[in-house]
């Protein structure tokens, strides 16, 4: 899966949201029997002239944004009678670049971290299907994220192009042509990030699918398949692989958080925004207020898509949230279950291995200011509801 991502991520590169691996043929150090190296760390790289092109694109590209953001407040003038329009707007496209600048920078700063994520991928296929004979279905996987690429991005050029063609029917334009890429780039980045999450949860689906055949061997004897070999399946080594695995993925969404943190957090706060003053003027349009007369059709062009992947966004984190609790609950049951003895080494690695599940949660936030699940969700539409 990891090849498939960087082949549709080069076509970020021109909007600043990945740069991509400093060398060819990036190996990882991963000696299983050495302590001291991680399964996520890669090896020493050089910088190559293709990614020192890329660097300065990322430089030039954080100056145009700048100059078009400082032409964007010159060119636009204040419109007499609409103070709340004009202020909303410029707030909006303030927020919007800013969004920008920090997808960019991510871009630039954070680099390793999202090169060690897509090399962690892999290495956790690799793990599930070699060490617990798990097919994870690269085939199906891979359909399964090339619709949601095809689904996500058709609806956000619909979107915009409706957008276009009714704001230029209606002459409400203000600050898009200007704030066009950043609009652009939002979008770009958060799809990438849907299927970044998509991914690790057919991951966590894989691992307990391996955990649910464990607590069959323990629980329901009569339930058993004949083409699986349960007393492999129940030995310590499997044990140990799954708590090796979990690991990962729990790193895995340690990186996410870490080169994505921000920008989540960015995006979100001005898609709820943008949502809000888009609402707003949708309902004053409704009303009757002339300067707005036929808003309602611009509007929902506008708010739809936005709503769209945001809780889109929310509800894949929030299913791999449930799924970490699911392999919390299975474990237990196989611990509880499990007739070995009180200090043999199995029943003691699965101790630690629900110890580290207690310390080491599966959730995806916005650098800690908020965990994305359908809690969050909810309690945003009822703040814009009463606002």
């Amino acid at each position: 899966m990891e090849q498939q991502l960087r082949t549709w991520l080069r076509y970020g590169i021109l909007h600043g949201i990945y740069l991509d691996e400093t060398n060819n043929g990036t190996t990882l150090q991963v000696p299983r029997k050495a302590s001291k190296h991680q399964a996520w760390t890669a090896a020493p790289k050089k910088l190559t002239l293709r990614v020192l092109l890329q660097r300065v694109h990322m430089y030039i590209l954080l100056c145009a944004i700048g100059v078009l953001y400082i032409h964007g407040l010159t060119w636009l003038d204040y419109i007499p009678g609409l103070m709340l329009t004009w202020v909303s707007g410029t707030v909006i496209f303030t927020t919007q670049i800013c969004t920008n600048f920090i997808i960019v920078l991510e871009a630039l700063w954070k680099q390793p971290e999202h090169e060690a994520f897509l090399l962690l991928l892999d290495e956790i296929e690799v793990s599930l299907k070699l060490r617990l004979r798990q097919d994870v279905q690269p085939l199906l996987l891979h359909r399964i994220v090339r619709t949601h690429l095809i689904y996500l991005l058709a609806l956000s050029l619909a979107s915009i192009t409706l957008f276009i063609i009714t704001s230029l029917w209606l002459n409400y334009i203000g600050y898009f042509w200007h704030g066009l890429w950043s609009i652009i780039t939002m979008r770009l980045r958060i799809i990438q990030l849907v299927i970044y999450v998509r991914v690790l949860r057919h991951y966590l689906e894989c691992l307990c699918t391996k955990l649910r055949q464990i607590e069959a061997y323990r629980t329901a004897p009569a339930q058993q398949l004949l083409d699986i070999n349960y007393e492999k399946l129940a030995s310590l080594e499997y044990l140990l692989a799954i708590k090796e695995i979990y690991m990962l993925l729990h790193k895995a969404f340690e990186l996410l958080n870490s080169f994505a943190g921000w920008s989540m957090f960015s995006i979100i706060a001005c898609y709820m925004f943008d949502f809000t003053c888009n609402l707003y003027w949708t309902l004053l349009s409704l009303d009757g207020f002339v300067r707005r007369r036929y808003y309602y059709i611009a509007g929902p062009a506008a708010m739809l898509p936005l709503i769209a992947l945001i809780c889109h966004l929310c509800y894949l984190c929030d299913n791999c949230t449930k799924l970490g609790r699911t392999v919390a609950h299975l474990l237990s049951k196989i611990t509880i279950m499990s007739t070995a003895g009180s200090l043999s080494s199995y029943r003691l690695a699965l101790y630690q291995l629900s110890a580290q599940l207690q310390l080491q949660r599966i959730e995806v936030t916005a650098e800690h200011f908020f965990v994305l699940e359908m809690r969050f969700l909810m309690t945003v539409s009822l703040d814009v509801c009463f606002c």
